[in-house]
């Protein structure tokens, strides 16, 4: 996906990523890079797995947050 980017002259998206499992089917999936001015933008999404498929993803402002949610909420 970057060389396809990059090849149509587009900025080489930066990102890191993070993953952390909580329990047998929840999964906090952490997306961290910086904006056009440098700040830094977080992502943090609560993915919960049922039968190797996505049933619910939820948006959550800080990675706290995100365990709180994936550790309290049942789907």
């Amino acid at each position: 996906m970057r060389l396809a980017i990059e090849q149509r002259g587009g900025r080489r998206p930066e990102a890191d990523l993070a993953f952390s499992l909580i329990g047998d089917d929840r999964i906090i999936v952490s997306t961290i890079r910086p904006d056009d001015e440098g700040r830094r933008n977080e992502l943090h999404q609560v993915l919960t797995i049922r039968d190797a498929k996505i049933v619910d993803m939820q948006d959550c402002a800080t990675k706290r947050q995100a365990e709180r949610f994936a550790r309290r909420h049942r789907v």
